[in-house]
């Protein structure tokens, strides 16, 4: 039978194997693509919403554009900042030459992008996506985000110590430095 005492651990210790089970199973869905080539990106833009909302992971496949159809949606450069990757849905695509031409849009937008790749290149067409996930990603790019990020577990860590050198031992007495438990 447990003590009264040992039921608030237990239920800590559930909570904390649960938040390492959902942690991994995430990083699994995340990170796992990689394995096959796959690629995960973080989504910083509404451009999609309904189906991607800012802050969600998409997971990619690297197809070649004769593989891409009308409807799929693609992550491929943006015509007008080649350092951005947008990912959008494919309105219309045809072949010309060694190109491939695309008219893409997202969702919520109402202006398209023309573009163009060689038929040898490669572009990413959604897989699946994780929600929320990548708002810890956005939240990060803000000083606020990186405060919370170091700041907030220093302070559980240093409230952790501090509990465990104030809270008496059980017994009530004197312990021997260096004795184990």
């Amino acid at each position: 039978m447990a003590s009264a005492h040992g039921i608030p651990r237990q239920i800590a210790n559930g909570f904390g194997w649960a938040f390492l089970v959902a942690g991994v199973a995430l990083a699994v869905a995340v990170a796992g693509p990689l394995a096959i080539g796959d690629h995960p990106r973080t989504d910083l833009t509404g451009s999609m919403e309904p189906t991607i909302a800012a802050g969600d992971v998409v997971i990619n496949e690297q197809i070649s554009p004769s593989e891409a159809s009308v409807g799929d949606i693609v992550t491929f450069r943006d015509p007008e900042d080649q350092s951005r990757e947008l990912t959008h849905r494919v309105v219309r695509v045809h072949r010309s030459g060694g190109h491939y031409w695309f008219v893409t849009r997202g969702d919520a937008n109402t202006g398209t992008e023309h573009w163009r790749i060689a038929a040898g290149g490669e572009i990413g067409r959604l897989v699946y996506i994780v929600p929320w996930v990548g708002h810890v990603a956005v939240l990060t790019r803000s000083p606020l985000g990186w405060g919370l990020l170091l700041i907030v577990p220093l302070l559980l860590l240093a409230a952790e110590e501090l509990r465990r050198i104030w809270r008496p031992h059980p017994g009530g007495g004197d312990e021997v430095a260096g004795d184990a438990r």
